[in-house]
């Protein structure tokens, strides 16, 4: 992974060929070696024009999630260490669990290409066609009590929602509990899974759905009239490896102010962000809707809506405005 990853830097450092004499002696490996890892990468979609006498070029890159493009885009305090990349994956979210279970520390990363069973909220399938948006989960081990995980899902949403302002400028919009909406369709979506003891939290799990470059015609027809991308809102297609890393600097900001300020804060940006205080709401919880303004969230995360002059806490349910 390094040797490919600082190849990759020599072959972009120039804007002409590069001698596979000068990257075996910069790098202190063999001239075979050298050709073997330019086979690799040639293997998984990087244009390199090869002549002889005069080395390496690269000419393009493919739009993959291989940790190596992730990095470059990542801040250099990170709080992701590693990036353990799946093709195809039965659910980022599993598997991250399974790594935390088996003791992977936190800032463990897991994207993917595909998802064959991605997870939504309250059981629902993440519709995960491959190459096209961002799945990832991250394994976050915060020192705190089980009853203060919820507001995790705030730090997750709002990452996602600088990095749409970032990439594109579009101002989209926080819904409750856990979505990103861009001109009221969804762009994003959130999901935790936790491990906990009796009095503290183990680790948490937090996965990320995101679409990138889904054109239209592609969005599962179950959804198509609720869901929208990047590419759709904006006509441009992104470099997923760009959004991913600039995505996961976010999280970790937001996360840095978390475990620095706590609950509270990440509540108060979410809630200022989404503007949802004054808000008429619908609130549809296990089939039981219930209606009113919205006094904004507590520190729990639960919303606060005034029903005919009386305040009801719900922390779980489907919101429409």
């Amino acid at each position: 992974m390094d040797r490919i990853s600082e190849i990759l830097t020599f072959l972009r450092g120039v804007d002409d060929y590069i001698s596979g004499d000068m990257i075996s002696a910069k790098l202190g490996i063999s001239r075979t070696a050298v050709w073997k890892y330019i086979n690799q990468l040639e293997y998984k979609g990087y244009g390199i024009v090869k002549l002889k006498g005069k080395g390496y070029r690269l000419i393009n890159t493919p739009d993959k999630l291989f940790p190596w493009e992730v990095y470059r885009y990542l801040d250099t305090h990170s709080i992701v260490k590693e990036i353990i990349y799946q093709d195809t994956i039965d659910s980022t979210n599993s598997y991250a669990f399974k790594l935390a279970l088996g003791g992977k520390p936190e800032g463990t990363c897991v994207v993917a290409e595909a998802q064959r069973t991605g997870k939504g909220r309250l059981s629902r399938v993440w519709f995960s066609p491959p190459g096209k948006n961002l799945y990832l989960s991250v394994i976050l081990k915060p020192l705190i009590h089980p009853t203060r995980v919820y507001p995790i899902t705030f730090i997750s949403s709002l990452a996602v929602y600088d990095t749409i302002e970032r990439v594109t400028g579009i101002v989209p919009t926080l819904k409750w509990p856990n979505d990103v909406l861009i001109h009221g369709k969804k762009v994003c979506g959130t999901l935790l899974e936790i491990s906990t003891e009796a009095d503290m939290v183990r680790f948490i799990v937090v996965g990320i759905g995101f679409n990138i470059n889904m054109k239209e015609k592609e969005i599962d027809e179950l959804i198509k009239n609720k869901a929208t991308s990047l590419h759709i809102e904006t006509n441009k297609i992104y470099e997923r490896a760009s959004v991913c890393g600039i995505l996961l600097s976010n999280l970790d900001k937001y996360y840095s102010i978390f475990r620095k300020k706590g609950e509270q804060e990440i509540c108060n940006i979410w809630e200022k962000t989404a503007q949802i205080k004054g808000k008429y709401l619908e609130i549809n919880q296990m089939g039981e809707v219930h209606s009113g303004i919205s006094e904004g969230i507590d520190t729990s995360g639960a919303m606060l809506i005034n029903i005919n002059g009386k305040v009801k806490r719900i922390i779980a349910g489907d919101v429409s405005f």
